[in-house]
């Protein structure tokens, strides 16, 4: 039998609104201090258009990762949804406070890599979008990483389930029966 013992807002919470904004906001602040510290701007035309392409890339493929892993764990319905600014994804299934953490942290863990490895092995041409990616990577995880940190509060055998704006959190209850 499962026991509702929590619920992960981050939404609709004061405390999760406060908290996605202030990590958001120290996110940028840091990405933009390096890509003016290090002249790294370029502000033409084709490079605003590039950087817009490629953050609404990323934003595609952030949101594919959540799908690929809860695929992996699950092999249930998923729903997207969009509110702007934001997409997520969302699943019936219950996951284990494990797989919870892969999910949510995959797409910073994985594109982070990738976007850090082009960063050196690309033309210095690159580094100005590829700073912007690594900085959108951070500040727009921050939803993900609220969830992580969370999730850690619950006990090791508890169970998430993601319905897109808030994460409900179960424990099994074991029911002793005397025979």
């Amino acid at each position: 039998m499962m026991k509702a013992i929590g619920t992960i807002m981050y939404g609709n919470s004061i405390q999760g609104k406060t908290f996605m904004a202030a990590f958001f906001a120290l996110s940028s602040l840091i990405g933009t201090a390096i890509i003016i510290s290090e002249n790294l701007a370029d502000t033409s035309t084709v490079g605003i258009l590039w950087i817009i392409v490629s953050c609404l890339i990323y934003m595609i493929l952030h949101e594919m990762m959540h799908l690929l892993f809860i695929m992996i764990f699950s092999g249930r319905k998923i729903r997207i949804s969009f509110v702007f600014p934001t997409v997520s994804v969302s699943c019936d299934e219950l996951f284990t406070r494990k797989q919870f953490i892969v999910i949510a942290a995959a797409p910073v863990l994985i594109l982070g890599i990738i976007l850090f490895l082009l960063l050196f092995l690309l033309q210095d041409k690159y580094k100005f979008l590829l700073s912007i990616l690594l900085t959108l990577n951070t500040a727009a995880s921050d939803g993900d990483f609220l969830q992580i940190f969370q999730s850690l509060k619950y006990p090791r055998d508890a169970l998430f389930q993601d319905r897109g704006n808030e994460t409900a959190v179960y424990s099994e209850e074991v029911l002793n029966k005397v025979f």
